[in-house]
């Protein structure tokens, strides 16, 4: 049934890829965009019909809540909107696949196809696992969920659904059409579509087999294996837009120009859409434009495209707390009070451990990353290719348009991460681009000093396979058995989901209660009943310098309509005194009570557990 359930999920994620391309087909018709190759025209396709999708599905979701009804009522509308791209689709399948014949047309290349499709598809049935992402159970799916079926309204319990962008809006999608099943391959098929305008970028840079070594390296990293597998953040879609508006960029010659720059905006909107920090990809794009057009005004226009096509996030918090970048600029802008615990967690939480803006602290960080992960944010993760290959950028042909726009991208992106955040995981999207050029630079010096490189090349890049396969399987290992059908879906998540006791403790014990939970737990998305976060590290509302004796807090919890409060392991340090005094005054009141097992510490893989002691407390009136 596992297996049947993830098939008809994959079938319907296929049709709405196919609307789709169907709809940005039409669009590039309508513009009067031709393009030679079919990738290329199956990329921009897709780009322009994600990139509407998701902004539609935003306003939809703002203005009146998204439903089943209204999800499947926006695909219908585009894929009707997209008539005549159907018609399409036959011709360019035609032709995609004459490309990818002359693509593995050697044995070599057929070879590097084989490992492709292998790690792709063990990421595709990771992808169909249940969720067990911890920040995604905590935010990136769990204010979706919260936002289905009413119009989109400010959280201000959960203080990172402020930081919901565009990409959120197709994971809401996915969760209102088949569930976190869905959404996860959705993010998944961004996944692959990057990896695809990877291929198609680098294809113009180098040999075929060089370029299909570049998609190899990015798919088989364990950074990308596991965002695009269980992660369940929506991250990887800024890396196909990034490199999108590249691709567009790179068309800016002859009569269509100034459309191909409109549309280049539209990518690097949709992708800073998606995140805070992608706004500073229109404005490199803005750059590139100023460079290659000498025109103020298109850049301009350019420029406008993307905040039309971004700016939807940022319009949204800015109605409803005063700052579009919130909580981030709400000292200068904000209507909203900031609770300084959970504002003090949510600027740590976006720095690493090491975090210095020292010049040595910088440049420590630029070479390091790869190589002391647990300080800089799981820097590791990407391994170390970019940085053995990274002498060899020398050898790229920076005459060529794509490399130095993709350099100019890669490198404000770096070098903006270095000064703001230096957590290297908010790097993902930079990634496709480094992996481009130090490849690019990497079959200039094989093509210069022959095969000593060449087989230096691919040696470092069969010992990084290895290990990539070894470090892989050992994590997918726990959930390729759920994928499959061999585990149950309720075993699974005993076994792999955080705070999955908690979840299910609250879900039996408040079954046919009235009134809200407060719930101190982190992990949120198993929670099926009324509730609220309290943790003051996680909450804009439960604040600790107001709530600070039983008086503020019942009338707090009064106001909220919270009827009910869930101990679990404890209260949350910093207002653990207020809550145990309520319980001495007789205003909190055990109901049930138990022992759940959770997981000790911050890592799964080492699957220790411990028993945490959870209780059910009535608010006494």
């Amino acid at each position: 049934m596992a297996l049947i359930g993830s098939a008809a999920c994959a079938a319907l994620l296929l049709l709405i890829f196919f609307i789709t391309v169907a709809f940005g087909n039409q669009v590039l018709a309508w513009l009067d965009l031709p393009v030679e190759q079919a990738l290329d025209e199956i990329l921009f396709s897709s780009g322009i019909g994600f990139a509407v999708l998701q902004l539609l599905v935003g306003i939809v979701s703002f203005a009146a809540g998204l439903t089943l009804r209204l999800a499947i009522a926006l695909l219908a509308i585009m894929g009707v909107a997209g008539s005549r791209g159907w018609l399409s689709l036959p011709r360019l399948g035609q032709r995609l696949r004459t490309d990818l014949f002359a693509i593995f047309r050697t044995a070599s290349a057929k070879w590097i196809g084989v490992c492709i499709i292998f790690f792709a598809g063990m990421e595709a049935l990771l992808a169909t696992a249940p969720l067990t992402g911890s920040d995604a159970m905590h935010y990136h799916f769990t204010a979706p969920l919260l936002e289905l079926g009413k119009p989109e309204h400010p959280i201000f319990w959960l203080t990172n659904s402020f930081f919901l962008g565009l990409g959120h809006e197709l994971i809401g999608l996915g969760l209102a059409l088949g569930g976190d099943k869905l959404a996860l391959l959705a993010i998944f098929l961004g996944g692959c579509l990057t990896a695809a305008a990877l291929l198609q970028i680098a294809r113009k840079l180098m040999p075929a087999e060089w370029a299909l070594a570049a998609v190899l390296a990015f798919l088989m990293a364990p950074m990308v294996f596991w965002q695009i597998g269980t992660a369940g953040s929506p991250d990887i879609w800024i890396g196909f837009y990034v490199l999108l508006a590249t691709l567009a960029l790179n068309h800016i010659f002859g009569p269509a120009s100034h459309r191909w720059i409109l549309l280049a905006g539209v990518f690097s909107g949709a992708a800073a859409g998606i995140k805070y920090t992608g706004w500073i990809i229109p404005v490199v794009i803005a750059v590139c434009v100023l460079r290659i057009s000498r025109s103020i005004l298109w850049a301009a226009l350019g420029s406008i495209a993307a905040v039309i096509a971004g700016i939807f996030p940022l319009l949204r918090n800015y109605w409803w707390t005063g700052d579009p970048f919130f909580p981030f600029l709400g000292r200068w802008l904000g209507r909203v009070p900031a609770n300084p615990s959970a504002l003090k967690l949510v600027q740590a939480s976006v720095h690493s451990n090491a975090f210095s803006r020292l010049p040595l602290g910088i440049l420590h960080y630029l070479t390091a990353m790869a190589l002391r992960g647990s300080e800089y944010g799981f820097g590791n993760y990407f391994g170390p290719i970019v940085l053995a290959f990274l002498p060899l950028l020398f050898f790229c042909d920076w005459r060529k348009r794509l490399v130095w726009v993709g350099a100019a991208l890669w490198f404000s992106l770096l070098f903006t991460n270095a000064l703001t955040t230096q957590m290297a995981r908010f790097l993902l999207p930079a990634f496709p681009l480094a992996l481009i050029l130090v490849f690019s630079g990497a079959a200039g010096a094989a093509r210069r000093a022959g095969n000593g490189v060449r087989l230096g090349c691919a040696a470092t890049l069969a010992l990084f396979g290895v290990f990539c396969f070894a470090a892989n399987a050992l994590y997918a290992r726990d959930f390729l058995p759920v994928s499959l059908g061999l585990e149950h879906r309720q075993a699974f998540l005993d076994r792999m989901a955080p705070d999955y006791g908690a979840a299910k403790f609250i879900n039996e014990e408040m079954a046919g209660r009235q009134g809200k939970a407060l719930v101190f737990n982190r992990h949120l998305f198993y929670l099926r009943v009324p509730y609220q976060e309290g943790n003051p590290d996680a909450s804009w509302e439960t604040n600790p310098d107001r709530l600070t004796d039983p008086a503020a807090l019942l009338q707090y919890l009064k106001e909220a309509d919270i009827g009910w409060v869930v101990k679990f392991d404890g209260y949350p340090a910093g207002m653990s005194g207020v809550f145990e005094e309520c319980e001495k005054l007789g205003k909190l009141v055990p109901e049930a009570q138990g022992e759940v097992k959770e997981f000790a510490g911050n890592s799964r893989t080492l699957n220790n557990r411990r028993l945490v002691p959870i209780v059910l407390m009535r608010v006494a009136n």
